[in-house]
Parts: structure tokens; C-alpha cells; sequence
């Protein structure tokens, strides 16, 4: 370590007091800058902004540690059931690059051999009352379970409790519905995000109405926000083929008897919108909930992956192990969540 190319000596007085001091907040600049770009700009941001040379190695080191001694701090945490009447909810997924490394069985051991790269789904989630700006962020690299009671946890913080709504939300993967089954029960409402239906619906159009396509879309959006998904189906219905319904009776039976079909046929987009809608007939009340003033879109927690997730685990040339990777989104929504403070007050308590 390197002031102006001299070596840093931390106090002349050597009292050990101020030594803990001096690497509390040394540390605590090194995970902050750390926490928000790479370790190589993070090295350059030490220098800028404290005149100190440290090794990249170092840094890494420093952050990962720490962020390893957040994740167990949020752990160790409780918190008690509230009293909120309302409370939002949402999940959703994106990709990280992670690399799993294996020793090998013989020879000397090469880490450049022995690593393999893939993409892992990072599942972020939060809770927030109706009338809160800010929510409550976690975010995994575990199971679908993991996601599920951290999105508990989420909500308690939120003030969630025995008798509060819970409003939920995501995009049509069944993973989210069935986690916040299971963490709310019957407290919970779960919406299909609107604007993922009406995808669906664009794409149909574009397939089958060769004109007025546009005027088409907007009726079937409104039909939908007015809760009639059923005359919505019907439309649909009349531009299905007409041995439709025989080939999903024939899926059915191949699926329940285990057969394997020569060739998989590809579904047309019209045949995707009408089953997409058919199958969440249950998460399409949208009419209650704007009458009720609450959202209807995922947009929320989908423009969060960019920055609670992404802006730090997906930048160029970064590959994560899977629980560094675990460790770091701790980081991000411990910061995220505005704890970062209470977080280095514990830590220098426990010095």
C-alpha cells in the first residue's frame, strides 16, 4: 500500500484503538466503490480519491469478504410480523455468468482446464406497502424456495402481518405464482403482468389479422382490463385451427402415457396467446385491481434487475462463482435497501 509512491504508515502513535479505526474505514471505502463497478475501477477510484495504491487482489479480496459477512448478517436477522392492510409483491429472474471450477482427478491441477462458464438464473424479489415509494429488495442465487422466503422476509419488513392483502406480481413463469402460494397462502392475490399478455396478443395479431390488426390488439387490451378474458378466448378462438382442439386432446394422451412423438410441432404465435390466456384465468383480474389504484405491470421489479443486479454482476467480462455470486447480491440490495450503515455500525461494535 502507497501514498504518492511512499509506504503508508496508518497512525505513529500506534495505539491499537486508532489502528482498527484507520482499517475500519479503509475497508469501508474499499467495499463501497467495490460494491458498485469492477475491482480494476475500484483500484483506480482509491487512488483518485485516497491517494492509495492497492492491489487489485486485494480489493477483491476486501469486498468478497465482506460481502460474505453480509450475508450472514441479513441471516441473523428478525423481524416481527406488522400491521399493513396492503402490500405489493413481485418477483422475477435474470441471467448471471457464473463459472464452476473442479479439481482434477489426476495430473497437476489447471485452473485454466478446469473451469466451466454458464449462466445461472439470479431471482430478485420485493415487497413494499401501497403507499411506500422505496420496497424492500433480496435477491438469490438459490431455488425457487429460497426466492419464495426471501420474499417473505421482504414483506414482513414491508409490514406485512396475519391479516394484510398482499398484492402480487410477476410475468407468467409458474414459479412465481406457486412461491407466493406458498409463503402468503390465501392472503395473496397474484396478477399476470398485463403488458406480457399483451404480447402475446401483438404477436397473434401480427399472425392472423392482415388488417386492422392495431384496432384489434386495443379492444382485446381493454376487454382485459375490464376482467371479460373470456371474449377475449372467443376471439381468439375463431382463428385457431380447426383440428385445434383434437391435436391437444392427442398431447394430453402422449404426455400421460410417456410417448415420444417423432417431431414436435411448433405452435403458431395465435395458438401460444390462446393458451397462455387459457392456462391463467385465475391472474388476470385487472379490472380489480385498477379500481383498487394498484398496479397491473412487472415493469417495477424487471427495471430493478438493471440496477440492483445487473449494473454490478453483469458487466463485461465479469464470471462469478455461484456463491460469490450469492454473496455480492447481498451486497447490492443490503446498499440497495439503504442498511449499508447499520451493517458497519455492527461491524465496528464488534471490533
Amino acid at each position: 500500500m502507497k501514498v504518492s509512491g511512499e509506504v503508508l504508515r496508518p497512525f505513529s502513535c500506534g495505539a491499537k484503538v486508532k489502528c482498527r479505526t484507520y482499517s475500519y474505514h479503509l475497508q469501508k471505502a474499499i467495499v463501497d466503490f467495490g460494491a458498485d463497478v469492477s475491482f480494476q475501477e475500484a483500484q483506480k477510484k482509491m487512488l483518485e480519491h485516497y491517494r492509495l495504491e492497492l492491489p487489485i487482489s486485494s480489493i477483491q479480496t476486501i469486498t468478497e469478504n465482506h460481502a460474505k459477512n453480509i450475508f450472514e448478517f441479513l441471516e441473523s436477522e428478525k423481524f416481527e410480523e406488522g400491521k399493513a392492510q396492503q402490500v405489493i409483491a413481485e418477483m422475477d429472474g435474470s441471467m448471471i455468468p457464473v463459472v464452476d471450477t473442479a479439481v482434477p482427478k489426476e495430473g497437476k491441477p489447471d485452473k485454466r482446464k478446469c473451469r466451466k462458464t454458464r449462466w445461472q438464473e439470479a431471482r430478485l424479489c420485493f415487497a413494499r406497502g401501497v403507499q411506500q415509494i422505496t420496497p424492500i429488495f433480496y435477491a438469490t442465487m438459490g431455488n425457487v424456495e429460497r426466492a419464495g422466503d426471501l420474499l417473505y422476509r421482504a414483506a414482513v419488513r414491508a409490514g406485512f402481518g396475519s391479516k394484510t392483502k398482499v398484492h402480487g406480481l410477476g410475468d407468467g413463469a409458474k414459479w412465481i405464482e406457486e412461491q407466493m402460494g406458498r409463503v402468503f397462502g390465501k392472503q395473496v392475490k397474484f396478477l399476470v403482468d398485463f403488458y406480457h399478455t399483451s404480447e402475446y396478443l401483438a404477436k397473434a395479431a401480427e399472425h392472423s389479422w392482415s388488417s386492422q390488426k392495431i384496432e384489434w390488439r386495443k379492444v382485446q387490451e381493454e376487454l382485459l382490463k375490464q376482467s371479460k378474458h373470456q371474449k377475449v378466448l372467443e376471439e381468439i378462438r375463431c382463428r385457431l385451427p380447426a383440428d385445434w382442439e383434437v391435436k391437444q386432446e392427442a398431447k394430453k394422451s402422449q404426455k400421460k402415457s410417456k410417448e415420444k412423438t417423432e417431431k414436435k410441432e411448433e405452435e403458431t404465435p395465435v395458438e401460444k396467446c390462446y393458451r397462455y390466456i387459457a392456462n391463467r384465468q385465475n391472474n388476470l383480474d385487472y379490472k380489480s385491481a385498477l379500481d383498487n389504484e394498484l398496479p397491473i405491470g412487472s415493469g417495477e421489479i424487471e427495471s430493478s434487475h438493471r440496477y440492483v443486479v445487473q449494473k454490478r454482476l453483469k458487466i463485461a467480462g465479469a464470471w462469478w462463482k455461484p456463491e460469490t455470486a450469492e454473496y455480492m447480491l447481498c451486497l447490492r440490495t443490503l446498499r440497495t435497501n439503504g442498511d449499508w450503515y447499520r451493517y458497519w455500525y455492527y461491524q465496528l461494535a464488534a471490533a
